[in-house]
């Protein structure tokens, strides 16, 4: 996602963008995104120093870390960036503390990039473990049915053997 910085007037600026998912990098993810995600942006200029406010809205096709099916999910990701045309001399110096939390994107006074900027938002803002629904039962470890479906016949309380010698040391105990 690039913006021609030559074509940005001093203030405020608002462009639209469509990006597809595979210019962003976003192939190599566990989720699956719409083809087309509409970016917005709210720029503004003073002299080659930049703020970004974006906002776009994406639909992911997820798998469910519980019971496995897929679903889709709604999300608008939000970033800020603080961009700054790159001299010689800065490059020397370096643009930002490493303890520094601001992130600044650097320009050559002709385009800015905000591509990894869009990418990092969508991806810290993907959960770890995604989940169809709050609630999700999950499937039963014994027989693989899903729970959301309803319950199954197995025994609940079917105790592995692994564990066996707790369940002796329990029963000698209640003896």
């Amino acid at each position: 996602m690039k913006v021609n910085v030559l074509e940005l007037r001093e203030g405020e600026n608002f462009l639209e963008f469509r990006e597809t998912s595979a210019s962003l990098g976003l192939g190599s993810l566990s989720s699956a995104f719409e083809s087309e995600i509409p970016v917005s942006l709210r720029l503004h200029k003073h002299e080659n120093e930049i703020v970004v406010w974006g906002r776009a809205s994406l639909t992911a096709t997820e798998e469910c870390s519980r019971c496995l099916e897929t679903f889709g999910r709604k999300f608008d990701v939000q970033f800020e960036a603080f961009c700054d045309k790159i001299s010689a001399l800065k490059a020397e110096e370096g643009l930002a503390d490493a303890e520094s939390e601001t992130f600044v994107v650097s320009h050559d006074g002709r385009i800015l990039n905000l591509g990894p900027c869009l990418l990092e938002a969508i991806v810290l803002s993907l959960p770890i473990k995604p989940l169809c629904r709050e609630d999700c039962k999950g499937l039963c470890p014994i027989c693989g049915k899903n729970l959301n479906e309803g319950t199954c016949n197995c025994q609940g309380n079917k105790i592995d053997a692994r564990w066996s010698i707790l369940e002796r040391i329990k029963k000698e105990k209640e003896n």
